[in-house]
Parts: structure tokens; C-alpha cells; sequence
């Protein structure tokens, strides 16, 4: 009879670790799949995460590419009316019609009067005054000192007093009619 009993707390107890054994199995299967699951819901998170942060750092990247290209534009404009205001200045101080202005202003000023002009004029220019006329740190023109008064008519002050003005008028004829947009940006 012990061996009746034993065989039952045995055979009894075989079913309840076959039964454990089972309900584990399923616990761990469900578990896996919702481990499975949160894996899969990380991967795509993750995933899109990462997208986000692409795009994030492409427009970036390509926000500063734009401001670098606006800025090379600029500068490049600001170039042109540089060298525009140059090349003006050097057409005009060849013209027939700058040399009778400065021989006009020279003649009205007196003969009690010092003339400054450029070295360049000083040694170019074809009236007796010219040779006798002092050296200024000026691109053209003339200064006319009276006294301890001097009347600036150099191209440089000429320039200086248009100042924004005269730039701006520069930069409409030289950019208006066809203004130069980035790569990517629309034209309005």
C-alpha cells in the first residue's frame, strides 16, 4: 500500500509539473511575443527617430548653405559696385569734361589761393596751376584751401557725401532688373 501511495504522490506530482511546466511555456510564449512586440515598436520608433533627426540636420545643413550662398552673393554684389565706383571714377578722371571742371573750379576759386590735387593729376594734367599745386591723399579732384578753410571737391568726398544714397542707386542698376536668387529658392 506505501507503494500505492507513493505512486500517487508521484504520479500527482508529475501532473502538476507537467501542468507548471505548461503554464510556464504559455507565460513565457506570451511574454516573448510581447517582448517581440515592444522590440519591434522600439525598432520602428527608433527608426523613425532617426529619420527625424536626418531631416533636422538636412535642413540645417542646407539652411547654412543658403545663408553662405546669400552672403557670397552680397559680397560679390558689394564687389561690383567697388569695382564700378572704380572703374567710374578712373572714366571720368580721363574725360575732357573733368578736366574742364577742375580748371573751371581752380579759376573761380582766386589767386590767393593753395590747390591740393592727386599726384596722378598733378603730373597729368595740362595747366600751369597743376604743376604748381600741392599733393593730396586723394583719388581725383581738387581741394581749394583758402586761409585755414578748405573747400573739398575731390572725387573721394564726392563719393563720401552720396555715400548710401549713391550705392544704393548702383546696386538698382546693377542688380534690378535681373536679381540672382540661391539654388533652390524661388523667384518671386
Amino acid at each position: 500500500m506505501a507503494d500505492k501511495v507513493s505512486s500517487k504522490i508521484l504520479a500527482d506530482a508529475e501532473k502538476q509539473v507537467a501542468e507548471i511546466t505548461a503554464e510556464f511555456a504559455e507565460v513565457k510564449s506570451r511574454f516573448q511575443a510581447e517582448l517581440d512586440a515592444k522590440k519591434k515598436e522600439y525598432a520602428q520608433e527608433t527608426a523613425r527617430l532617426v529619420e527625424a533627426e536626418k531631416e533636422r540636420i538636412r535642413r540645417e545643413i542646407l539652411s547654412e548653405a543658403r545663408l553662405q550662398a546669400r552672403r557670397m552673393i552680397l559680397e560679390a554684389k558689394h564687389e561690383m559696385i567697388r569695382e564700378s565706383l572704380k572703374e567710374s571714377r578712373e572714366t571720368f578722371t580721363k574725360s575732357k569734361k573733368y578736366k574742364d571742371l577742375l580748371e573751371k573750379i581752380v579759376t573761380e576759386s582766386g589767386k590767393d589761393s593753395v590747390i591740393l590735387l592727386s599726384s596722378k593729376d598733378k603730373d597729368t594734367l595740362p595747366y600751369p596751376w597743376a604743376k604748381k599745386a600741392d599733393e593730396a591723399n586723394i583719388s581725383g579732384g581738387v581741394i581749394i584751401r583758402k586761409g585755414s578753410k578748405d573747400s573739398n571737391f575731390s572725387i573721394d568726398a564726392a563719393v563720401e557725401s552720396l555715400g548710401e544714397a549713391l550705392t544704393l542707386e548702383l546696386a538698382k542698376i546693377l542688380f534690378e532688373e535681373h536679381p540672382v536668387k540661391p539654388a533652390g529658392e524661388k523667384m518671386d
